[in-house]
C-alpha cells in the first residue's frame, strides 16, 4: 500500500515539474520568438546608448599671447540612488564629508529612489579626491571641462564668464559663444548592473570640434594698471564710480577698458565704457573746435570777449568757472571757457554742429565687437536758439559713451581719421593657425590733417598752461581736455545741484600720439574738477604703462653728445654675450655700458640693438651669474631717465625720482644686494 502511495506521489511531482517546464519553455519561446526584438530593444536602450562629448572651448589670449581664459578639468558630484537604503547612505555620507549635523543633507537635498539630482557642480580638487576614494553607492563623480581665468577678476568686465554648463553667460564669452564653444561629439556607451558607464569604442561616433581661439587687442598689463589706478582714484576722490578706456590712435584697437563701482548693487558683468551714456561736458569742446577749424570760421589771432564770466544767452545765462575778459582761440580751449566756445559755436549753427558731432561718431553705434553697446543721443530742439547751440557746443544736451569719446580724440591725435574701436585682433583654429586677422577700419575723416595739428597744440596747452596742469608729467608727455559736467536730473528736469562728472580725455605721448583714452569719475567729492581728479588718474595710468614700454617715454631733449652733438651711433646687440666680450664690443663701437655685475652673461639691454643713439648716451645691460642669483643694484648714474626706468621696470623694482634728465645720484648704491621689495630713489638733472 505504501509503495503504491509513493508511486502516485512521484507521478504527481513528475506531472507538476513537467508542467512547470512546459510553461517556462512556452514563456521563453514567447519572449524569444514573439517579443524577442521588442525586449532586446528595451534592454539595449536601458544599458547602452549615445551621449554627447563636450567640445573644448577656445582659448582667449591678449595681444602679447598671455592666456586670459583657459580650460581646466573639473569634477561634479551627482546622485542617482536606486532604493531608500542608498538614499540613507548618501545622506549620511554627505553629512560626514561636509561636517554637517545629522539631517542637514536630507533638508538640503531631497533625494528619491531612481531620481537624478546634482549635488555639487564644481568640486575642489581635494574634495573630489576624497570622494573618489570612499564614495558610497548611488553617488557619481563626473569629470569635465570648466572655464578658468588665470588673472582672476582682471578684465572680467570685458571677457565676461561662462555658466556652470560651460556656455557663455556675459561679456566676450557670451557675445562670441558660437565661435568659442565648438561642436559637441557623440560616443556609444554601455552601462552595467551597477550603473557604471563604459565607452564601447575609443573613437567617438562623431568627433567633437574644438572651439576657435581668439586673440584680443587688450594688453593685460595695461588692463591691470587701469583697473588698479581707477579703483585708487574712486577711493581717493570719494567718487561713486569710475570708468576708463584706452585705444590705439592708429588702429582703433582697444588696449584697456574698465569700470569700478565702490558699492555695486548688481553682480552683472558689463562694460560701462561701451554700454552706459553720460553728458560729457567740456571734453566735447574738442569736436566743436575741430568743426570751427575745418569750416574756417575762426582766426587764430582774434580775441573773443568772454563777458567777465556771465553771458546773457537768449533767455538763459551762461557762466564760466572763472571771470575772463578777452581770450584768443587757443586760450578758450586751454582755459575751457564756456562763453568763448558758446559764442564761436553760433557761427556754426545748430544743424551744422549736430552733423559734425555725428561725423565724429556720436549719436550712433560704432559697432564695437562687445555686447550692450549704446548709441547715445544728440539733442535736437527743433528750433536752435543761441543757448541750445552753446549748450551742445560745451557738451550738454548730448549723451555719449566713453568709447565714443576715446575714438574721437584718437582721430584728432592721428591726424583726422576715425577708426572703429574693436577688441578682436585675430581668430585661431585648433591647430594654432590664424584663420582670420582683423584689419583696422576707418569710418571716415573728421578733421583735416593741418587743422588736427593746430587742435593738438591747443590740447598740449591745456596740460601745460590750462585747466589740466596737474596732469603734467616728467615721464611721459600728455595732451588732452578736461571736463566737469553737471549731472542731469531726469525727475525734476534741469541739473542736480553740486553734482558733477569729472573727466579727462587725452592721448600720449603728446608729440607723437600713440594711445588715446578717457578717465571719468562719477560725482567725486569735494573736489569735482576733471583736471584735479580724473586728470591725475589718467596721468598715473599713462606713466606706469609708459615705463613698461620704454619706447613711449618722453625723450630727453637736453641730451648732448660730448663734443659732437650730431654724432649718432648704432647700438650693438649685446644679449647672449659674455660681459667681458660685450665690453670689448662696446669699446670698439664707441659705446659705454652700465651694468649690475662685472661678470656673467648679458640677458637684457636698453636701448635695444640696431637703434641709433647720441654718442653721449649710455647703454644699460643686465648680467646674470650662474653662481649667484641674487638681485644686484645696477649702476644707473649717467643714464638718461628713460633707460634707468626701463631697467628698473625689467627687474620689477619699485622706484621714486626727483627731477628729470640724467641720473645724478641713486639709492641704494651700486653693487648692493636688494630684493623685489626694495624701493630705489633716483635724483636726476640736466646739468
Amino acid at each position: 500500500m505504501k509503495s503504491k502511495f509513493n508511486k502516485v506521489r512521484l507521478l504527481f511531482l513528475y506531472v507538476v515539474i513537467t508542467a512547470v517546464w512546459i510553461i517556462l519553455l512556452a514563456r521563453l519561446g514567447t519572449i524569444q520568438l514573439v517579443h524577442g526584438s521588442e525586449y532586446g530593444e528595451k534592454a539595449r536602450a536601458q544599458s547602452s546608448g549615445k551621449t554627447k562629448v563636450q567640445a573644448e572651448r577656445g582659448i582667449i589670449y591678449d595681444r602679447t599671447g598671455r592666456e586670459v581664459a583657459i580650460n581646466i578639468v573639473g569634477s561634479s558630484l551627482s546622485a542617482y540612488p536606486r532604493n531608500k537604503s542608498e538614499v540613507n547612505k548618501i545622506h549620511r555620507y554627505l553629512n560626514r564629508i561636509n561636517g554637517w549635523k545629522s539631517g542637514t543633507s536630507r533638508k538640503k537635498y531631497k533625494l528619491k529612489p531612481e531620481r537624478f539630482r546634482w549635488i555639487k557642480r564644481d568640486l575642489s580638487d581635494k574634495l573630489a579626491t576624497q570622494i573618489a576614494a570612499d564614495s558610497v553607492a548611488g553617488l557619481y563623480l563626473r569629470k569635465g571641462l570648466k572655464r578658468d581665468y588665470p588673472f582672476d577678476e582682471i578684465g572680467r568686465q570685458i571677457i565676461g564668464n561662462t555658466n556652470i554648463d560651460y556656455q557663455g553667460l556675459s561679456g566676450f564669452e557670451y557675445n562670441h559663444d558660437s565661435l568659442l564653444a565648438g561642436l559637441s561629439g557623440l560616443i556609444d556607451f554601455l552601462r552595467d548592473g551597477k550603473n557604471n558607464t563604459y565607452n564601447l569604442r575609443e573613437v567617438p561616433l562623431v568627433k567633437p570640434v574644438t572651439g576657435k581661439s581668439m586673440v584680443l587687442t587688450l594688453d593685460w598689463y595695461f588692463q591691470e594698471i587701469v583697473e588698479d589706478e581707477l579703483k585708487s582714484a574712486v577711493k581717493e576722490y570719494n567718487a561713486l564710480s569710475g570708468t576708463a578706456v584706452f585705444l590705439d590712435c592708429y588702429t582703433g584697437e582697444i588696449l584697456a577698458a574698465a569700470d569700478y563701482i565702490e558699492n555695486p548693487t548688481s553682480g552683472v558683468l558689463k562694460l560701462r565704457a561701451v554700454s552706459d551714456c553720460f553728458e560729457p561736458g567740456s571734453v566735447l569742446k574738442i569736436a566743436t573746435m575741430a568743426a570751427l577749424l575745418d569750416e574756417n570760421l575762426v582766426d587764430l589771432e582774434e580775441k573773443i570777449y568772454c563777458e567777465n564770466g556771465l553771458w546773457q544767452c537768449g533767455r538763459r545765462r551762461l557762466r564760466d568757472d572763472k571771470k575772463h575778459d578777452t581770450l584768443d582761440i587757443q586760450q578758450i580751449m586751454e582755459l575751457s571757457s564756456n562763453i568763448g566756445i558758446g559764442k564761436l559755436a553760433q557761427r556754426l549753427g545748430g544743424e551744422k554742429l549736430r552733423d559734425v558731432l555725428y561725423k565724429f561718431g556720436f549719436g550712433q553705434k560704432l559697432r564695437v565687437d562687445l555686447p550692450g553697446e549704446a548709441s547715445g543721443v544728440i539733442g535736437d530742439p527743433g528750433v536752435w536758439s543761441e543757448y541750445n547751440i552753446a549748450a551742445l557746443a560745451m557738451g550738454h544736451s548730448i549723451s555719449t559713451t566713453p568709447i565714443q569719446l576715446a575714438a574721437a580724440v584718437g582721430a584728432v591725435a592721428n591726424g583726422g581719421k576715425l577708426y572703429r574701436p574693436h577688441v578682436i585682433k585675430g581668430i585661431i583654429d585648433s591647430d594654432n593657425r590664424t584663420i582670420k586677422y582683423m584689419e583696422k577700419e576707418c569710418i571716415g575723416r573728421v578733421i583735416e590733417e593741418d587743422n588736427a595739428e593746430i587742435l593738438r597744440s591747443f590740447l598740449t596747452g591745456v596740460v601745460e598752461r590750462g585747466t589740466a596742469t596737474p596732469v603734467q608729467s616728467s615721464i611721459i608727455s600728455i595732451a588732452g581736455k578736461t571736463g566737469t559736467a553737471e549731472i542731469p536730473d531726469p525727475e525734476n528736469g534741469g541739473y542736480r545741484r553740486n553734482k558733477f562728472n569729472a573727466s579727462f580725455l587725452g592721448y600720449f605721448p603728446a608729440e607723437k600720439p600713440r594711445i588715446a583714452g578717457i578717465v571719468i569719475l562719477h560725482q567725486p567729492e569735494p573736489v569735482h574738477y576733471g583736471g584735479h581728479t580724473a586728470g591725475p588718474a589718467f596721468k598715473r595710468m599713462a606713466e606706469r604703462y609708459s615705463i613698461a614700454n620704454s619706447d613711449l617715454l618722453k625723450p630727453n631733449t637736453q641730451l648732448k653728445a660730448d663734443g659732437n652733438d650730431c654724432e649718432m651711433i648704432e647700438v650693438t646687440d649685446f644679449v647672449g654675450r659674455d660681459y667681458d666680450f660685450a665690453k670689448t664690443m662696446a669699446l670698439r663701437d664707441g659705446l659705454t655700458l652700465k651694468t649690475n655685475r662685472e661678470s656673467g652673461l648679458v640677458v637684457w639691454q636698453y636701448p635695444p640693438a640696431n637703434r641709433k643713439i647720441p654718442g653721449s648716451e649710455k647703454v644699460a645691460v643686465l648680467v646674470n651669474s650662474s653662481e649667484d642669483d641674487s638681485i644686484i643694484m645696477a649702476d644707473l648714474v649717467g643714464l638718461n631717465m628713460r633707460t634707468a626706468l626701463a631697467l628698473l621696470n625689467y627687474q620689477g623694482i619699485d622706484f621714486e625720482f626727483e627731477g628729470c634728465g640724467i641720473v645724478k645720484k641713486q639709492f641704494p648704491k651700486v653693487g648692493e644686494k636688494i630684493s623685489k621689495t626694495t624701493k630705489c630713489r633716483l635724483v636726476c638733472g640736466n646739468s
